[in-house]
């Protein structure tokens, strides 16, 4: 199920961070790709930089959470390159915020796309792979989606969901050819902690933090993500810190929620003994 030479790829959430490092990656391949995101001036920068890599890019804006879009998004794909070997459902937002304080509002905006974004790729999607026999779904949720923090119900919700659903749909189209990988993945640097929501400046100063000043990037993610679909991975957890914390979690779920309320508290305290804004 590995991906073909020259694949024909369409990526969600592509004008930064990790889609714009999956499109970039793609285009090392000779890929050809379609840059899907609600921005059209990253998605051409994007596809600008496709080109500049080697690869083919044509540029669709989209807005995952409503279904006629995706369904455009996948007319152009096929007009474009005739077909798909390669979805990846990226497109994701964050808000962050205790339940009853956090505006269902935000919980709408969250699983609207986080969740939402994904069934409407997948329902698109997979009976047109289904058709031609063959194609790969890589679908980005998160180690949010394996280990669950406070302050993040929308998010770990979408994230958990997410994989529940690429686990499904593994089991349902192995069959005919099509694969599935779904990537958890902890904090790497983009940004979708500075442009989240927050209920306070404590949450909003512990999501920036924790993305600004993590070591990996976008870029090495990716690489390591489109080798799992080289693999035919069902997961894959690019962090060893997700891998260790997965394992605890499985091994003793009391011991992992218990050791994830003192995190939280230290993180607390260390941002009131700096001073957060």
């Amino acid at each position: 199920m590995s991906l073909p030479p020259r694949p024909r790829a369409v990526v969600t959430g592509a004008g930064s961070g990790l889609g714009r490092a999956l499109c970039e990656e793609l285009a090392r391949r000779q890929a050809r790709v379609l840059v899907s995101d609600i921005d059209a001036a990253s998605a051409e920068e994007t596809a600008r930089r496709v080109t500049t890599a080697g690869g083919e890019a044509r540029v669709h804006v989209c807005d995952v959470s409503r279904s006629e879009q995706v369904e455009e998004l996948a007319a152009a794909a096929e007009s474009a390159f005739g077909g798909v070997d390669l979805l990846v459902n990226n497109a994701g937002v964050l808000s962050a915020g205790r339940v009853g304080e956090l505006p269902l509002a935000d919980w709408k905006h969250v699983l609207d796309v986080n969740l939402w974004g994904v069934i409407h790729g997948c329902h698109v999607f997979v009976p047109r792979l289904r058709k031609q026999g063959s194609g790969y779904i890589l679908n980005i949720a998160s180690a949010a989606g394996l280990l669950y923090a406070p302050d993040l119900s929308p998010y770990n919700a979408s994230k958990a969901a997410v994989v529940a659903l690429s686990e499904t749909l593994s089991a349902e189209l192995r069959a005919a050819g099509i694969g599935v990988t779904v990537a958890c993945p902890t904090f790497f640097r983009t940004n979708i902690a500075s442009t989240g929501r927050y209920t306070d400046s404590t949450l909003r100063t512990m999501g920036t933090r924790m993305v600004e000043t993590a070591r990996v990037g976008p870029d090495v993610v990716a690489r390591k993500l489109l080798r799992a679909v080289d693999r035919g991975a069902l997961y894959v957890l690019p962090m060893a810190d997700a891998r260790w914390g997965w394992r605890l979690r499985r091994l003793s779920p009391g011991l992992f929620h218990r050791a994830v309320i003192a995190v939280d508290g230290y993180m607390r305290k260390r941002l009131l003994r700096q001073g957060s804004p």
